[in-house]
């Protein structure tokens, strides 16, 4: 199996889903900040689309947007298995025709609400009700046209499937401790702008990183499993 990585900045990384990614196969990564876009996703198998600070409607400021959403166009014309996370996600919902913009910031651990829908998805079901998930953004996304709502809370949509193999996450499944360190260092100026309490953040942390890790190398291998169920990889 051949998967492309999309990674947006620096720290956005793989995280917990990097063994099950790289048990599969080859990962291939660009690096939207300093790369020039790969001409076509017909190589992969797979797409998975990290976090990161850029917004996704900043085309001005980011040329390699542009170029992202008609990859993204691209696979989602042809079914390709795609798993985005926060940006990613954010992205990935423009590319299908939904509007994204400034929502109520989250930035710690927040409890995720799934939809009926979301219960019964193959890759997000097993989550179960009462999953709490870290989450850092200043944006959301509207669910994108055909797309299914999965997960909601307070501050508004949480995941959707669109297509059979599509997937947007608002949250960051993804952490692990160290992530969630290195990020609550690099990023404590935008903690503190925003109020966050950030002795809350690292007692939820302590008390929950690890079982969320685990969690995020589960769906990470179902969903290598779907896109092999669907022919790729």
């Amino acid at each position: 199996m051949r998967t492309l990585q999309i990674q947006h900045d620096l720290t956005n990384l793989l995280a917990a889903f990097e063994p099950a990614f790289h048990e599969a196969g080859r990962v291939d990564v660009w690096r939207t900040f300093e790369d020039p876009a790969p001409e076509s996703l017909a190589p992969y198998d797979a797409v998975v689309l990290m976090g990161g600070v850029a917004m996704p409607d900043e085309d001005d400021r980011h040329p390699w947007i542009p170029e992202e959403l008609r990859l993204l166009r691209e696979g989602l014309e042809r079914e390709l298995p795609m798993l985005g996370v926060c940006f990613g996600g954010q992205i990935l919902a423009r590319a299908a025709g939904a509007a994204v913009g400034p929502s109520p910031t989250e930035q710690g651990w927040f409890d995720i609400g799934l939809t009926p829908e979301g219960e019964a998805d193959p890759l997000l079901g097993p989550l179960g009700r009462g999953y709490r998930a870290f989450e850092w953004h200043h944006y959301n996304f509207a669910m994108p046209p055909g797309g299914v709502p999965l997960a909601v809370n307070a501050a508004g949509n949480q995941a959707y499937r669109v297509g059979p193999t599509a997937w947007g996450l608002q949250f960051h499944i993804e952490v692990d401790r160290r992530t969630v360190e290195w990020w609550m260092d690099v990023g404590e100026w935008n903690l503190d702008e925003h109020g966050a309490d950030k002795d809350a953040i690292r007692a939820d942390t302590d008390a929950l990183v690890e079982g969320n890790a685990q969690a995020a190398e589960a769906l990470a291998r179902r969903f290598v499993e779907i896109a092999r169920a669907h022919g790729y990889g």
